[in-house]
């Protein structure tokens, strides 16, 4: 129903000229003066042009709209299937004060285990930290996102 409300919001302007252009057809149909009659054809022509321009502008309007409504669409199916996934991940601290996504059926050894940025997934983005070490052997957990690193002695 949301693609034809534009359109019609145009609709009655569009009949208004040509219904003003059937008067003026029937107008030159009375004329016999060769001026008066190239009048009224350009009269009509300029009536028939808005109509168009009315109709054009629905249209335009329309396919605007359309396209809106399909990227919206797209998008809640995203955040269904991000609400079907976020499930399959807890927050867990894994060092000291510092916490990460992890997937429920972690067990075991979080060093191993399959990490997720906080920030990332709270913003509904699920991206992997990467573990790195630096020297005097901090590990450091990076997001691919450009989200701060974290930087800590060992895991919990």
């Amino acid at each position: 129903m949301l693609e034809v409300i534009p359109m019609l919001e145009y609709l009655p302007q569009a009949l208004s000229n040509l219904s003003a252009a059937s008067n003026i057809v029937k107008a030159m149909l009375e004329l016999r003066d060769s001026k008066q009659l190239n009048s009224k054809v350009i009269e009509l022509q300029q009536v028939i042009i808005s109509a168009q321009q009315q109709v054009l502008s629905g249209q335009s309007e329309q396919m605007s709209l359309s396209a809106k409504v399909q990227e919206l669409e797209k998008e809640c199916a995203r955040l269904k299937d991000w609400s079907t996934e976020k499930e399959r991940y807890l927050r867990r601290e894994i060092g000291e004060g510092v916490f990460a996504y992890v997937a429920n059926d972690a067990i075991g050894n979080l060093q191993s285990a399959h990490k997720l940025c906080c920030n990332c997934f709270d913003k509904t983005v699920k991206s992997t930290l990467q573990q790195t070490r630096e020297p005097q052997r901090m590990i450091v957990l990076v997001c691919p996102n450009g989200c701060p690193k974290l930087v800590f002695t060992h895991y919990l």
